[in-house]
């Protein structure tokens, strides 16, 4: 093997370990993402089951829980916190596999689509009630990063 010949071995391997660490890191970052989105849906979802009494809402004050109680947070019968917590754990689940797979990232792509845009349509349902939850505003504000977390992944 020539010099130049090992110099291209090594350029190559560091290429791919660079390649590596990237991928890696946008990885913890949608699962932090994704994570932080599901710990706020959950306590939601918890308040909406009434496992919860009340919800502490640090900015808008009672506005979680008008949010939380509105005809808008349970479509089918089924608090929308819990709807939210699927999604994400459904997320977290697929970025344990190999994401650089088609199958993997499509259905993550999709799942991230979808939370973005159900996080925006429920920011219009908040407006339209004239009351906003905290959580919901947090998660709404993680969606876009999420996507693109999610789409830096392939």
């Amino acid at each position: 093997m020539k010099g130049y010949d090992v110099i291209a071995v090594v350029d190559c391997q560091r290429t791919r370990m660079q390649q590596h660490l990237t991928h890696s890191s946008d990885r913890f970052l949608t699962m932090g993402l994704a994570a932080a989105s599901t710990a706020a849906m959950f306590y939601v979802g918890l308040y909406q089951s009434r496992a919860v009494r009340h919800l502490w809402c640090p900015v808008f004050k009672k506005g979680c829980e008008a949010v939380a109680d509105a005809a808008f947070a349970k479509p089918f019968g089924i608090p929308d916190g819990y709807i939210a917590v699927t999604l994400y754990v459904a997320m977290i689940l697929l970025l344990l596999g190999p994401v650089e797979k088609l199958w993997i990232w499509i259905p993550l792509l999709i799942l991230a689509s979808l939370a973005t845009l159900a996080n925006f349509l429920g920011v219009r349902d908040m407006a339209n009630l004239g009351s906003f939850c905290f959580y919901c505003m947090v998660t709404t504000s993680l969606s876009p990063v999420l996507l693109w977390a999610v789409w830096r992944l392939r």
